[in-house]
């Protein structure tokens, strides 16, 4: 969700040179792209006041023009720089979409002035296109399924992506299996009973930019490959539960999002004495009609 401020960024100052911080997933899109110099990687070892030490005197060692913070982090204090912008202090906007709210943090303008697509920012290696050669024919066009979700309340239940999988074959759509290697037991149990392409696994995180980029759309929980065809302007159905859908929705304008219980947006679960009822009340039906939507058919 911090990308589309950084294309801003770049799109603005197009002869500058970014240094980021990031966590271990997200490292790989950040070193494809020309004008990063540096990475530097934010692990579980620097959490904590002394755990950061570390990796403060690494990014001190640099001075900056501009330093901007969008995770409400204590690090940019101790950043040489001109000039600094934090989020630090200031409060989230509720009902705003988190990069609607890093946008009007940094740029202090709404997203009727911003593009929605992205695809043309992201480069596709040689390696990863040859890797999926012999199977492009079953990617390109079809719709992708997330069974996974890396919070367990947040995931629809495998019995119903299992009747989403059939009624979508049923209307004669190819389908792409996603997700983690966590996730494969999900995708195996989907796989079994509904003929489809299962690359639950097998992907790396510019792999998985490559294979939504060529789907017609992606059916998902809340989860990373949802922003990642949000990015990529792919049309999405998305399936929310104990989560807030107006900040964490895929963002764009090609989307559905299937949600029942707005009182679950800031569930813990922990406290839910519903037994995770609000994804149960999304049906197989609904989801399969807001695809057919989507697509136009």
């Amino acid at each position: 969700m911090s990308l589309p401020v950084f294309f801003e960024l770049e799109r603005l100052f197009p002869k500058a040179q970014f240094d980021v911080l990031v966590g271990e997933r997200s490292k790989e899109i950040f070193l494809t792209l020309s004008n990063v110099d540096e990475v530097f990687l934010y692990t579980s070892e620097n959490r904590g006041i002394k755990g950061k030490i570390p990796l403060i005197k690494t990014i001190s060692k640099k001075r900056y023009d501009l330093v901007i913070d969008l995770r409400h982090s204590i690090l940019p204090i101790f950043v040489r720089s001109k000039q600094k912008i934090f989020t630090t202090f200031k409060p989230k906007l509720p009902g705003i979409h988190a990069t609607e709210e890093h946008l009007r943090n940094i740029f202090h303008k709404d997203v009727e002035n911003i593009k929605f697509d992205y695809s043309n920012k992201i480069i596709i290696d040689t390696k990863t296109i040859i890797k999926f050669s012999d199977v492009f024919d079953k990617i390109l066009g079809s719709v992708g399924i997330v069974p996974g979700a890396t919070w367990q309340p947040k995931a629809y239940s495998i019995d119903g992506f299992v009747k989403v999988a059939k009624m979508l074959k049923n209307n004669g759509l190819n389908l792409v299996l996603l997700g983690s290697s966590e996730e494969i037991g999900l995708c195996d149990e989907i796989s079994k009973e509904v003929e489809s392409l299962n690359l639950c696994g097998k992907t790396s995180l510019m792999d998985l930019f490559y294979i939504i980029k060529n789907l017609s759309a992606l059916v998902t929980n809340d989860s990373g490959p949802m922003h990642i065809a949000s990015l990529l302007n792919i049309p999405t159905v998305a399936l929310f539960g104990p989560s807030d859908e107006r900040r964490y929705r895929p963002w764009g304008k090609k989307h559905s999002v299937l949600m029942h219980k707005e009182i679950c947006r800031e569930c813990l679960y922990q406290r839910c004495d519903k037994g995770g009822r609000c994804m149960k009340l999304i049906t197989p039906d609904e989801i399969v009609d807001a695809t057919m939507d989507i697509l136009g058919q």
